[in-house]
């Protein structure tokens, strides 16, 4: 027994004739007879009485069509979730961003989803690449968005780039760092430092541009950039950021990029992130297309 052919007794049952309950169902008339034999042969049961007067019912075929229709219901329910769920119009996804992403590519992202598919479930996870890794492994995530150098990534996920963000050395305009005229980065060796939990490479290099053997004197450690931006407004911490970051706050003039001499900061390299071998979901698939169209249109 299948559904097609209990789609075919609910048919015939409504219209009580065969040619139109097989134009109904978009086959023959011979084939819909076919289907109908077919299951009462199985079944071991007349479903329908035919006669010159036309079709009906038999008690069988009625108590076949009442317990029918709840599974008839369902598979027509379970459709429609399908094609709602295959064209992004319903469902939940779960996505991870690395800080300097979610405070750039992400809010605009989710925007522009919110609108196109408003009916689409969105939750984020924010931490620094090992933890999303690691959330991403458990699946707890789908993917995520984050800073994807050499050597950040385990051989279970794969990678798709998307963009390169500038790192640099940041301050507010009126921080005293910005009277001084050709600062090294050895000048900044008693300056505190914010930023969000940078890599262990990234840590070392820094180290050794200032010159310390000792850990970098970071006064804070978050990976929220707002929180660390609204810091630098309030004190003479130093940050440690992109551009692509403080877009608005450079434009402004309210933050500077401090002029070192011979500092020459890693980019940051962003892509997306999910388990290899694994097929994406459309959501997800939506996801990573919708940031690429924002980055091309951003860099247009």
């Amino acid at each position: 027994m299948d559904l097609r052919k209990l789609q075919h007794v609910a048919l015939l049952t409504e219209t009580r004739h065969f040619a139109r309950a097989a134009e109904l169902a978009h086959i023959t008339q011979s084939a819909l007879s076919r289907s109908i034999q077919a299951l009462e042969t199985e079944l071991g049961l007349r479903l329908f009485d035919r006669s010159q007067a036309g079709v009906s019912v038999t008690p069988a075929g009625r108590e076949l069509l009442e317990r029918a229709k709840p599974l008839l219901k369902a598979a027509r329910d379970l459709s429609y979730e399908m094609t709602q769920l295959r064209e992004c119009k319903l469902g939940d996804l779960a996505i991870g961003a690395g800080p300097f992403p979610a405070a750039t590519l992400i809010p605009q992202t989710i925007a522009s989803l919110q609108s196109s598919h408003p009916g689409l479930r969105l939750s984020i996870e924010i931490h620094h690449t090992e933890a999303l890794c690691a959330l991403l492994e458990q699946e707890t995530i789908s993917l995520f968005v984050a800073d994807t150098r050499k050597g950040a990534l385990p051989p279970e996920v794969e990678m798709e780039p998307l963009m390169v963000q500038h790192g640099g050395l940041f301050c507010r305009a009126d921080h005293p760092l910005t009277r001084r005229k050709n600062l090294v980065l050895h000048d900044l060796a008693a300056e505190r430092f914010a930023s969000v939990q940078l890599p262990p490479p990234l840590l070392a290099g820094f180290r050794r541009a200032l010159g310390t053997t000792g850990d970098v004197p970071f006064a804070v450690t978050c990976d929220n950039i707002y929180l660390l931006k609204d810091l630098a407004r309030r004190s003479d911490v130093v940050l440690v950021c992109t551009r692509e970051a403080l877009r608005e706050e450079l434009a402004s003039g309210e933050f500077l990029a401090l002029p070192l001499a011979q500092f020459r900061p890693q980019p940051v390299s962003v892509g997306a992130v999910t388990l290899r071998n694994r097929s994406r979901s459309p959501a997800a698939s939506l996801f990573i297309d919708t940031i690429k169209r924002q980055i091309a249109a951003s860099s247009a």
